[in-house]
């Protein structure tokens, strides 16, 4: 193979990380059963993550109440295969995920709406919200972080035996791209998740996210790219065909591999190229050895997200950075007040009064408004100057 698509070689005296890429064409329960159970079985099968009896928890990527067919949450017959393979394993699933801000702080059918709920139901699997328990977070130290020395993590995700994400393929407005380290952002409370977005610039938030993976890492990473999301993720982009199932031990691994099929250098992914150089995994694609599909032969060039991060050097960027507005702008008329997007700012910027307004001098431009605002209104917007740059 080429270093494009992997290698297939131990690379300095280390084991190369393996990932696997299968072809799924669309979302029928055989399809996805078939290339599940291939992904996992080419990487060595479940037998060596869950043991009889294991508590595992199947991390879902739960953003909000979404239908499956709109491409922002895991998709349910993804879920259910998961289920399948745990229960065959012989251990006890849960399935559990919090939408983001818990959906803005009012009560969420996103289990329901995303056809979740009724996946584990039929297998007889418990589903919920991590904050439906009682002492449903707990503060955690976070032993060599960089941005984060203590998280409030799920108690879910800390007392299960095995964690298995199942994360969804997109852009992100935020990150750019949104993968198996990231989905991991969803198991700590709005408190920690605030206290991250607070630090504004793509690396900062960026590190936060790597704290929080390196105290909740999943054992297996298993990602939903049968339909994956383009251009303003991870919720108002579009819909892209690409027709895989992925599957890794090593998730920043399978980071690499699905940000590269989306077009991206995997180390302009800060998550990913971070997580490597602290050790919490191999994002280095010519270190990865890559099983079933090629690459080359799948990939597929991803529109991507506004964003802040625009492709020029970081010191020029300071310089003309009051030149280059990318920033959230209301479109009022799809707007329904629902001030969804004043109770998500995590530097309360948005007012209602009664449409949103937002204060330019306390918006720090992390796009929570447009990510968890449920019409659209809130959309990302460039200038000129942003646009013919990006």
């Amino acid at each position: 193979m080429d270093n494009q698509d992997g290698a297939s070689r131990e690379t300095e005296g280390r084991e190369a990380a393996a990932v696997a890429v299968i072809g799924c064409p669309d979302y029928s329960r055989e399809h996805v059963c078939s290339a599940m159970r291939e992904a996992v079985n080419r990487i060595g099968g479940l037998g060596g993550v869950v043991r009889p009896g294991d508590r595992v928890l199947l991390k879902t990527n739960l953003l909000a109440p979404s239908d499956p067919e709109e491409a922002v949450t895991t998709h349910p017959e993804v879920v259910r295969a998961a289920v399948e393979l745990v229960k065959e394993a012989g251990g006890v699933p849960l399935v559990a995920d919090s939408p983001g801000y818990f959906y803005a702080g009012g009560k969420c059918r996103a289990l329901d709406k995303c056809g979740i709920r009724a996946v584990a139901d039929d297998l007889g699997a418990e589903s919920l919200q991590f904050e439906a328990v009682e002492n449903a977070f707990i503060e955690t130290a976070v032993p060599d972080g960089v941005h984060l020395k203590s998280i409030f993590a799920a108690r879910l995700a800390l007392e299960a035996d095995v964690i298995i994400t199942l994360p969804k393929m997109k852009t992100h407005a935020s990150t750019w791209y949104t993968g198996a380290i990231k989905n991991m952002f969803g198991a700590v409370a709005t408190h920690t998740r605030k206290e991250a977005h607070k630090l504004a610039s793509y690396e900062k938030f960026s590190g936060s996210l790597v704290d929080i993976y390196s105290v909740l890492r999943p054992q297996l990473a298993i990602m939903d790219a049968v339909e994956g999301m383009e251009g303003e993720g991870p919720r108002h982009g579009g819909r892209r065909h690409v027709g895989l199932i992925l599957a890794a031990r090593d998730p920043v691994a399978l980071d690499a591999v699905a940000s590269r099929i989306m077009g991206f250098d995997p180390m302009e992914i800060f998550t990913t190229a971070e997580a490597t150089r602290r050790g919490l995994g191999n994002g280095r694609l010519e270190e990865i050895e890559v099983l079933g599909q090629r690459v080359g032969d799948v990939a597929v060039d991803f529109k991507k997200p506004s964003g802040r991060r625009i492709n020029v050097p970081p010191l020029v960027m300071k310089m003309i950075d009051w030149l280059i507005r990318v920033r959230p702008q209301l479109i009022r008329e799809k707007c329904d007040r629902c001030a969804i997007c004043s109770k998500s700012c995590p530097v309360e910027a948005i007012k209602m009064d009664p449409y949103p307004e937002i204060d330019r001098e306390r918006c720090i431009e992390c796009y929570c408004c447009n990510e968890m605002c449920p019409t659209g209104a809130m959309e990302i917007g460039k200038n000129w100057l942003a646009r013919r740059v990006s």
